[in-house]
């Protein structure tokens, strides 16, 4: 009963965050300047691919700021490397509800960015609900087709579809693809 309190909570909040109105915009790979990365805290080979990914956008002359989640039964092992990271953790950070405690994602979702990539597997509240709230011109998500329980995706612009586990490298790979056919 207590987790179906909670899940309608965590549905209206997100919905509210929905509501909210905002300018949306597509931009070419190249015009973009800031991003955002969402993620959950996993492997040090996982984190190492979003490591070359930073280091990679960084070259291009891109800012990128990312927001991880990190699960409360998962022991970190590694260093996170990128100066610009927020990590929330499940045992401390966030509310009776499930969500962020205030003060804690707002260094993240109150900076523009003018693409906001949510790498995190669906269903995941924590990805949603920190998309929802950004302020960002385009937001990204993957959907597993395959996967009938992620429910409610109108937060992101657009989604790119698979019909296995978000692979990092071919998410990534995928949206650089789409947005350099993108002409203005």
């Amino acid at each position: 009963m207590l987790d179906f309190v909670k899940n309608i909570y965590q549905q209206r909040h997100l919905r509210d965050l929905l509501h909210a109105s905002r300018e949306k915009c597509i931009a070419n790979w190249d015009d973009i300047k800031t991003i955002g990365l969402i993620f959950v805290v996993g492997n040090e080979e996982q984190w190492n691919l979003i490591n070359r990914f930073i280091t990679s956008v960084k070259k291009q002359g891109k800012q990128i700021h990312i927001i991880g989640f990190h699960p409360k039964d998962y022991k970190i092992d590694y260093i996170f490397t990128h100066t610009e990271t927020t990590i929330c953790h499940e045992k401390e950070d966030f509310n009776f509800f499930g969500l962020p405690k205030a003060g804690l994602a707002e260094n993240f979702t109150d900076r523009h960015f003018d693409l906001l990539i949510d790498a995190t597997e669906q269903p995941c509240l924590f990805g949603k609900i920190i998309s929802a709230s950004s302020n960002t011109d385009l937001r990204v998500g993957y959907t597993n087709i395959d996967n009938p329980d992620e429910g409610n995706m109108d937060m992101y612009d657009l989604t790119i579809q698979g019909n296995d586990k978000l692979d990092f490298n071919d998410y990534i790979e995928q949206i650089v693809k789409y947005l350099t056919m993108i002409k203005k």
